[in-house]
């Protein structure tokens, strides 16, 4: 049993990736910066004091996805588990998401899972013959392609098994609406909060940077040479520079729409878009292949110049998108 067209479209946010290939397959057309930016996702700031790659996802994976979704006009399933009670726990939990995805692929809907062919988002669209293996579709399609078995499902250390199923789409849903939903959480996306975290949520963990402060904690990761793993300098900058290169045309897209806040938008995307040039130049000096550019003391004070720029920048993007029409 499998579905046609359920395909991962290539991102640097796995999710994002997932969410566009789980949504053209249901018959729902976005672009990409649509989907970068209802999602949020484009505006968020926040990176591991290493650099560590895992620093990239929102703290809050199952009301942020389930979110995410519902601003796309569907309503979703999520459950999170990042614990396990027993050395049997995972396995009871992988059996209990292989009914419940079977159940669903039968309706004609696919699954976002983590942890396919590594710790990444990718989209599970069927079973194999034995009904015991996923099909999947990741962003490692054409290079790792075999199915995966159920008992596989996520990772074990850090323990983490995530699944998001599309339900249906919402009634009612108005893309526009939707859009100056996500437009008026932007300012504090680009600072670091999070709406959903509840109101009495513990501070996030230390080893994360928020916002304006997530430059300067960037910098003293290359200043210091604590990058973890050595490649998370070049991850993290091409991470960034396609998400503000997304949250500007984002941006200019919903200026067409939201004229009495064109002024304010398209300023705020000015400003996105010098960031992404900033972090374009900064993604160069420490190339994905080349571990060894971190000791080069010469591209780090150029790294941190080109960071000074794109908290600059940033700060001044926030300020134009607190002053959008309520």
């Amino acid at each position: 049993m499998a579905l046609e067209a359920v395909k991962f479209e290539p991102s640097m946010d796995s999710f994002v990736g997932a969410a566009l290939g789980v949504m053209r397959a249901l018959g729902e057309e976005f672009e990409p910066d649509e989907v970068w930016g209802l999602s949020g996702l484009a505006f968020r700031t926040q990176v591991h004091r290493t650099l560590a790659p895992d620093g990239l996802f929102p703290r809050q994976w199952d009301r942020t996805y389930t979110k995410v979704m519902e601003r796309l006009g569907y309503g979703a399933m999520a459950g999170l588990r990042d614990f396990f009670y027993t050395e049997d726990d995972i396995s009871y939990l992988r059996s209990g998401w292989r009914r419940n995805i079977g159940l669903h692929l039968e309706q004609g809907l696919p699954a976002i899972a983590y942890g396919l062919h590594g710790p990444a988002f990718g989209i599970i669209h069927g079973l194999d013959e034995s009904g015991q293996r996923y099909l999947v579709s990741t962003r490692f399609d054409g290079h790792l392609d075999e199915p995966v078995h159920f008992n596989e499902l996520g990772i074990q250390d850090p323990p983490r098994v995530f699944v998001l199923i599309p339900t249906g789409p919402l009634p009612g849903y108005d893309r526009k609406q939707s859009a100056r939903a996500v437009l008026g959480e932007a300012a504090g996306l680009l600072a670091g909060r999070e709406p959903e975290e509840a109101a009495e949520a513990a501070a996030p963990p230390p080893d994360l940077a928020l916002g304006l402060d997530a430059f300067e904690a960037w910098a003293e990761a290359l200043d210091a040479r604590s990058v973890i793993p050595p490649w998370g300098a070049a991850y993290t900058a091409a991470y960034y520079m396609e998400a503000r290169g997304q949250a500007a045309a984002f941006l200019r897209r919903s200026a067409r729409s939201w004229t009495d806040a064109k002024e304010a938008l398209e300023s705020a995307a000015g400003r996105l878009e010098a960031q992404g040039q900033a972090l374009e130049e900064l993604a160069k000096l420490f190339p994905l292949r080349e571990p060894q550019a971190l000791e080069d003391a010469g591209r780090r004070r150029a790294a941190r110049e080109c960071l000074n720029r794109a908290r600059a920048a940033q700060a001044v993007a926030q300020k134009h998108l607190q002053a959008l029409p309520g």
